[in-house]
């Protein structure tokens, strides 16, 4: 449950709606030049508003909520490990700046610093290439992302059933292509072949991770060491953040800052007027001047100019200024000058009393207190055998194997038998995965998440007896329906904040929020499934995992990330489910992860103010400011107010009505599923890795 392709609207009806409104290849029609008076172009809008809904929302087309479930992604290769080795091959400085322009246009790179960009141009490797010879096969996988600095190089497509190729295309001098692949091991969408004698520049998936892994790191290392020296004071108590806050929180609060870039003589700050943000110097020197003949003018900055013979200080990196912010809205007792140009680490008052709390609680020992996960009690095993279990029906498939209905012989009772290839897990080295899995399924125990009963394996599979949950999947309702009124959003939205809750309280990041992954019971109540990403996360962690109308912006530039990354995509969901698609939709996942990254979306009019306002907080770009990630935890999502008059206690006791009529006969009724093909369990056999399950 919870596989399939990426979403995007089917084929045929494009093609039925490019038919309608007399689209070609002939681009001119966009122009709109046919339109000549007001009573045109309301009927134009009409109509094409009509088959946007056709297309988009009506489920009858096949296309709500994305149209087929969509697959989860990974990087196989996992996150760099080890230290950092600099990658560095020659290259001229015209070649250099024609990658670094290439580099720039690119929603891979154009996020980077300055820094990593150098080091990233630097591991370009050289790649010539003879006329006619394939660069990328379509539907192969590949790892490396090229830029074309001279030659020609045709791209062709073979269509499904089709007998040959067609090209669709030409790259030239200055071009790229594959950047998908720095991302994740996907198979490559058309065929690249040399048109000329070519010269490329190349890097790879792992390379590229490594630079920004070792960069990004080494950024928030040393942010954390400024912050830990910054002195704050509040409630007669002085302190240093280093002192009141734990390391997850110099964290958070290194990941808040942002930076602003200061030329030479530029005014940072000036005295008597009031602010909210306090600074820490990354680079440069800034002059500090008092003019005690000046009379303060809070709220205002003045024209006038700063006076040299009042300078009385000057400060340089890692220094901070302007911190009693962080207590109040604060009147500046002098005024900052950058002698030349400088870069300093801000960071507002409300940020950090949201990521926080106050100065005061710090001080008064609030701080200083690491998470700490809740014990790790394993549920007993049900101790249930293959030979206890009559196979009824398939309600599911995916990448690794099937998900069955069984009923227990002796018993009665019935489940879900997930059954896992273990050839192909092997084969995917997936099994640290797997085993992670199980472990994480025995460890949960909540009623809005899926539970594990047993554990089995033969030399074929690994297989997962579960909960039975015979509502199907909310994916398969959002697509009958549409999209849901705010109450029934609410309804589901308020189950998966209480499963995050308990979740989070053990430290596991879940990281493949869907519809696909909440799957009703017989009462309309879900439960978050597949586990298959979850992870325990103690610090950051860097593998590149989840699906792609999902992925939270820290996951796709390589961040690290932790739970923060299920809080985006809570905010992901809520909005899917009351618009019908996701804030984010594109056929191209490169189009989607620059939507996301340009935080770009828009509401739909239906949209009430507090519904816009929590999926506002929760689609933060800074994953440090995102709701749900301050102090509090999710705490902050319960009391936001789109839930204010929300019954969670009632809910917690499957005291509420459910927006969804589930019609269920019996234990063994699997009517809410599709109907998929009984075959035999024909995975090869892998004698080469048998866990222990125990």
């Amino acid at each position: 449950m919870g596989a399939g392709a990426s979403a995007a609207v089917p084929g045929d009806v494009k093609s039925d709606i490019k038919a309608q409104i007399g689209v070609s290849n002939d681009k001119r029609w966009l122009d709109a030049h046919d339109i000549s008076n007001l009573t045109q172009a309301k009927t134009e809008i009409k109509r094409l508003r009509g088959l946007a809904a056709s297309a988009l929302l009506d489920p009858a087309s096949g296309a709500a909520a994305g149209g087929a479930a969509r697959q989860a992604v990974m990087d196989r290769g996992g996150p760099a490990t080890g230290p950092y080795v600099k990658k560095s091959f020659p290259k001229s400085d015209a070649v250099k700046a024609m990658i670094q322009t290439v580099m720039r246009e690119n929603v891979l790179f154009k996020y980077a610093k300055d820094d990593e960009i150098v080091e990233l141009v630097d591991a370009f490797e050289p790649i010539a290439a003879s006329k006619g010879e394939i660069i990328i096969t379509q539907a192969t996988k590949g790892e490396n992302f090229y830029v074309l600095e001279s030659g020609s190089i045709d791209i062709s497509i073979t269509p499904p059933g089709a007998a040959a190729a067609s090209k669709v295309g030409s790259l030239n001098d200055g071009q790229s292509f594959g950047e998908l692949a720095l991302m994740y091991n996907t198979p490559r969408a058309a065929t690249c072949e040399c048109a000329t004698d070519v010269k490329l520049w190349t890097i790879d998936r792992s390379t590229y991770r490594q630079v920004q892994t070792h960069f990004k790191a080494a950024r928030s290392e040393k942010y954390v060491k400024f912050i830990s020296e910054v002195e704050i004071e509040g409630g007669g108590k002085k302190g240093k953040l280093g002192d009141c806050l734990s390391k997850t929180d110099l964290e958070h609060m290194a990941d808040a800052m942002e930076e602003e870039a200061f030329a030479a003589g530029a005014v940072v700050i000036r005295q008597g007027e009031a602010g909210d943000y306090f600074y820490i110097i990354e680079s440069g020197t800034v002059s500090v001047h008092i003019d005690k003949s000046a009379k303060p003018d809070a709220g205002t900055r003045r024209a006038t100019a700063i006076k040299k013979d009042t300078q009385i200080n000057t400060l340089s990196a890692g220094a901070f200024f302007g911190q009693k912010a962080l207590l109040s809205e604060d009147t500046r007792n002098a005024s900052i000058v950058a002698i030349e140009p400088t870069l300093c680490l801000t960071l507002g008052r409300e940020d950090f009393v949201t990521m926080l709390g106050s100065v005061s609680e710090l001080l008064e020992g609030g701080g200083k207190k690491e998470e700490v996960a809740g014990p790790t009690v394993l549920r007993k095993d049900e101790g249930i055998t293959l030979a206890d279990l009559n196979i009824l029906k398939t309600l599911g498939h995916g990448a690794f194997g099937r998900v069955k209905l069984v009923e227990h012989k002796t018993k009665g009772e019935t489940y879900a038998l997930k059954c896992q290839g273990k050839k192909a897990i092997v084969d995917n080295c997936l099994q640290d995965h797997i085993m992670m899995e199980k472990t994480i399924l025995m460890v949960l125990d909540h009623p809005f998440i899926l539970k594990l009963y047993s554990a089995l394996q033969d030399s074929r599979y690994i297989y997962f007896v579960l909960e039975i949950l015979l509502g199907g999947e909310l994916f398969t309702w959002l697509r009958k329906q549409g999209r849901f009124e705010e109450p029934g959003s609410k309804f589901y939205a308020a189950q998966v904040v209480l499963g995050f809750q308990h979740m989070h309280s053990k430290k596991i990041a879940y990281r493949d929020l869907k519809p696909e992954n909440l799957v009703l019971d017989s009462q309309g109540y879900l439960k978050i499934v597949d586990l298959g990403l979850a992870k325990i996360v103690d610090v950051k962690t860097w593998t590149l995992c989840g699906t792609p109308d999902y992925l939270a912006p820290e996951i796709i530039l390589n961040e690290g990330h932790d739970k923060a990354v299920d809080y985006w995509a809570l905010g992901v969901l809520i909005y899917e489910l009351v618009a019908g698609i996701p804030p984010f939709y594109a056929d191209d996942p490169m189009e989607v992860y620059e939507k996301i990254l340009s935080s770009n979306m828009t509401f739909p009019q239906h949209f009430t103010k507090n519904l816009c306002d929590i999926v506002r907080k929760l689609l933060k770009l800074c994953q440090s400011k995102r709701l749900g990630n301050g102090k509090g935890g999710c705490t902050g999502i319960i009391k936001h107010k789109w839930f204010s008059g929300f019954d969670w206690e009632g809910l917690l006791n499957y005291g509420l009505s459910s927006p969804i009529t589930v019609k269920v006969t019996s234990a063994k009724d699997a009517s809410n599923f599709d109907n998929y093909e009984d075959e035999d369990d024909n995975s090869p056999e892998c004698l080469d890795w048998e866990p222990d399950l125990s």
